[in-house]
């Protein structure tokens, strides 16, 4: 115990004589862990638990009931998140009654129903639709849901109060649709559970009048707290209870009888964050292991001079080992700090969910900064026990020895990370989508790691032989890197790695996106803009139609729609092609035919076609492969009340390109079938002047307020995001990079001093200095990223491959060009790659040049 004092002391005092070179250290521990903080107390604040979120849902109520209950027995789980139902013949649903509701609670209780629809309305700004609620929100019971922000709460017939996202002022009156009834609003209330959310609430009776369908929810005040067993009892009956009581006080098992697995945390979910961990932490002890090596270097003396006075290697590893604690402990703490602190400012902007701090999660967090601070300072610890004091006492600065087994050992763990990626998606998967695939994940990561930290010290030196044409300048900075390796080797491994994650991810990405790309189909004319709202009634229709033709004036329109439902419920319309089952199926035979006349085949046709037109003036319907047809019919079948098969006469029309529709249906098959036709769809054709983007944006803001289903689009083709996630992973990297170049680059500054004063003193200019400092940043920075470069393309390939293909590989395609005899397509970002390959060293290099002070005072050497 006096030995660790001791060491904290003098770790202690070091640190504080060295500020700067201290600071720098714990910005590198302290920052993983101030961005992992933040990311888990976002989590932990967004993850509203029905606890937390239980006065939002019943307000005061002791207990809710679902309106739905079962002719059998139900199972649930304590906090009423899942339900399960039994399955086969004979089970029968119905609605509860308020007596029924009372009676399952016993004497004493109170029911209070919570209806709600999605219900249209016509406003100040036409025709709306959103939820509307009816429960008297002066109710005690309804305590918790609702936040009285303007006005005050319905207490008559007509008056509603309506949420701040339903955009109704004070005083406005609105027309209910259906029953034509007309409502004021006396006031704005925000619902807690959904504060953006569109929503009116109104006093029982005043929207509701038994036309339409409402689900009903009931609200129970009962004497006495609501038990597990209660709870249980009223399942055995078909109904499921969320008790306030079992809420607060669960079961133990989720109960004694028939316990419901809750949601647990998948398996990948827990490799996910155990590799991120992983990776993470060897990231910090690769970036910090160098700075501690800076400290480490400058305290040589110190540390030889506890040595001659009789301190043991033990000593000297206690006292490097207790900078690492010291520091790591404080930069940890800051850190957490500092993440609890940017949590709390940013969460409420985008989160609902009370702001929470996890505890636990973040204590686990420090732990990681402690851990892998210790950890970076283990290598310059062992380093420190075994210097040759007599050396280090006379200035004399010694050659690291070489273990020629660690590159051998490198090579066979990378190799092995290599094959485990390979045979893993073939490898059995567990519950939760868990098993040895994602084991090998994790160790084929981590193999990996270790494999490039231990195959980096010999790429030093290979590199180093191959340096001796270099200018002067530069052939110094290589010849001092591969000669202090310790300091050199672990920067150039933390680049080498950071690089080869992106190079991995940066392959995956694009070749997931080439692929979209690949199979992307087009549902419209390049460069339409259509106009979509599924399953709007006629009314909400005839408003969209009106805005689009508002926003877009001078622009023809074209219908189109569905075969649907009296009361515009859809039919799911499948057409049965006439080819066999060998035939090639193209992607626009899988969509449902469209509805309308002769502009939309006009479009689809790419030009006029009186054929096509008069066919469907005939109430023929319009096909574009013959192939679809059977003996000249259009067969397909329809959903209704059961399934059903239908035929009509159909002609077959060429189009000048892909067709994007398996047919074109004439409006009178409707009427002949007993449907109406929905209309959903307003194309503004593309042989028009083109719809700007304003103009896009404008449209999609009034269709969205008209209704929550409509949107606008322009089929613009195939929009490849993968540019912006390989800029941010560049940018990653490049925070990365630059960090471990310009650690080992300030490590070399520091000791190679004397080596500058000499060149001074022989007459060397300001340039070769900085040529000097530059080379160093450039050999580690150029080292790492084309070593990394290299090897994250290796398990970029081989991981997508393996990924996308099970495990059995049958092509692969690079770049569009085949490799042997495959076939799954490989897209290599060559451009993003050669940016990063080429620009970050040059990058270290320009920044370590101009930062680097080339005025040297002369020193002595000591005797």
């Amino acid at each position: 115990m006096n030995a660790l004092l001791a060491a904290l002391r003098i770790s202690r005092r070091g640190i504080g004589q060295a500020r700067a070179r201290s600071a720098l250290i714990m910005v590198m521990i302290g920052l993983p862990v101030l961005l992992l903080t933040v990311g888990v107390t976002w989590q932990a604040t967004g993850d509203v638990t029905t606890r937390e979120g239980l006065d939002w849902n019943i307000g005061a109520a002791d207990a809710h009931v679902q309106e739905r209950a079962s002719s059998k027995p139900v199972r649930q789980s304590a906090n009423g998140s899942i339900r399960i139902d039994a399955r086969g013949r004979g089970v029968q649903y119905r609605n509860l009654t308020e007596q029924e509701v009372l009676t399952l609670f016993g004497p004493g209780s109170r029911a209070v129903p919570l209806r709600l629809a999605w219900t249209g309305y016509q406003g100040a700004k036409g025709y709306r639709e959103h939820d509307f609620r009816e429960i008297d929100l002066r109710d005690p019971i309804t305590k918790g849901m609702y936040k009285l922000l303007s006005g005050r709460l319905p207490r008559a017939a007509g008056e509603v109060a309506a949420s701040p996202g339903a955009e109704l002022r004070e005083g406005s009156t609105v027309t209910v649709s259906g029953t034509g009834a007309a409502v004021t609003v006396v006031g704005v209330v925000e619902p807690q559970r959904d504060p953006g959310r569109p929503e009116i609430v109104a006093l029982p009776g005043t929207v509701f009048d038994g036309s339409r369908k409402v689900s009903t929810n009931w609200l129970i005040d009962t004497p006495a707290p609501v038990s597990w067993q209660r709870v249980r009892e009223m399942n055995r009956h078909g109904v499921a209870v969320l008790s306030r009581e079992v809420v607060d006080a669960p079961p133990s098992g989720n109960g004694p009888e028939d316990p419901v697995p809750q949601g647990t945390v998948g398996g990948s979910d827990i490799m996910m964050v155990a590799l991120g961990a992983v990776i993470i932490g060897l990231e910090v002890v690769l970036l910090a292991g160098p700075a501690f090596a800076v400290g480490i270097r400058r305290r040589r003396r110190e540390l030889a001079l506890i040595a001659a006075q009789g301190g043991s290697p033990r000593h000297l590893r206690g006292v490097v080992l207790a900078d690492g604690l010291t520091l790591g402990f404080a930069a940890s703490l800051l850190g957490a700090a500092g993440g609890i602190g940017i949590g709390a400012a940013v969460t409420p902007l985008a989160l609902h969910g009370p702001f929470e701090v996890p505890v636990g999660r973040i204590a686990i967090v420090v732990l990681l900064g402690v851990v892998s601070a210790l950890l970076a300072a283990v290598v310059p610890a062992v380093q420190a026990s075994r210097a040759d004091v007599a050396e280090v006492l006379a200035g004399r600065r010694g050659r690291a020895r070489e273990r020629r087994g660690l590159p051998v050992l490198g090579l066979v763990l990378l190799s092995g990370a290599i094959a485990i990626i390979v045979i893993g998606p073939v490898l059995p998967r567990w519950g939760m989508g868990f098993g040895l695939y994602q084991v090998s994940l994790l160790a084929g990561a981590v193999l990996g790691q270790l494999g490039l930290v231990l195959l980096t010290p010999w790429l030093v030196g290979a590199a180093a032989r191959l340096a001796t044409r270099l200018p002067l300048p530069f052939r110094m900075a290589v010849r001092d890197a591969a000669r202090n390796r310790g300091r050199t080797a672990p920067a150039v491994a933390a680049v080498l790695a950071a690089t080869a994650v992106f190079a991995g991810v940066a392959v995956v990405i694009s070749s997931q996106s080439a692929q979209r790309g690949t199979r992307y189909e087009p549902q419209y004319l390049m460069g339409s803009t259509v106009v979509t709202s599924n399953g709007s009634n006629p009314a909400i229709w005839r408003e969209i139609k009106r805005a689009t033709a508002s926003a877009l004036p001078g622009v023809p329109l074209i219908e189109a729609g569905e075969l649907a439902k009296p009361g515009f419920s859809h039919v799911n319309i499948v057409v049965q092609p006439g080819c066999t089952r060998d035939c090639p199926t193209p992607f626009a035979w899988f969509r449902e035919p469209l509805v309308g006349g002769a502009d939309l085949a006009r479009y689809f046709l790419r030009g006029p076609d009186p054929a096509a037109e008069a066919a469907l003036a005939a109430g023929k319907a319009v096909v574009f492969d013959p192939r679809v047809l059977r003996d000249g019919m259009l067969v397909f079948t329809a959903e209704l009340q059961k399934r059903t098969s239908h035929s009509v006469p159909a002609v077959v029309r060429r189009p000048q390109g892909e067709p994007l529709v398996s047919a074109i249906l004439p409006v009178s098959l409707a009427a002949r079938l007993g449907l109406t036709v929905g209309y959903d769809t307003l194309i503004a054709d593309p042989a028009a002047p083109r719809v700007t983007p304003e103009q896009e944006t404008r449209l999609d803001a009034a269709v969205r307020t008209l209704s929550r289903s409509a949107y606008v689009r322009t089929e613009r083709g195939f929009q490849d995001g993968s540019a912006t996630m390989l800029l941010a992973l560049a940018l990653g990297a490049a925070v990365l990079v630059l960090g471990g170049t310009f650690a080992a680059t300030g490590l070399a500054a520091a000791e190679g001093r004397p080596d500058r004063a000499t060149l001074a003193a022989v007459g060397a200019t300001g340039r070769v200095q900085r040529l000097l400092v530059a080379g160093q940043a450039a050999f580690v920075s150029g080292l790492g990223v084309a070593g990394g470069m290299l090897i994250g393309l290796v398990f970029g390939v081989v991981g997508y491959l393996s990924m996308f293909s099970g495990g059995r590989v049958e092509g692969v395609w690079v770049n569009s060009g085949p490799v042997g005899s495959f076939a799954s397509e490989v897209d290599v970002p060559w451009l993003a790659l050669a940016s990063v390959l080429v620009g970050l060293p040059l990058l270290a290099a320009l920044m370590a040049a101009l930062c680097v002070r080339t005025k040297v005072l002369l020193t002595r050497r000591r005797t």
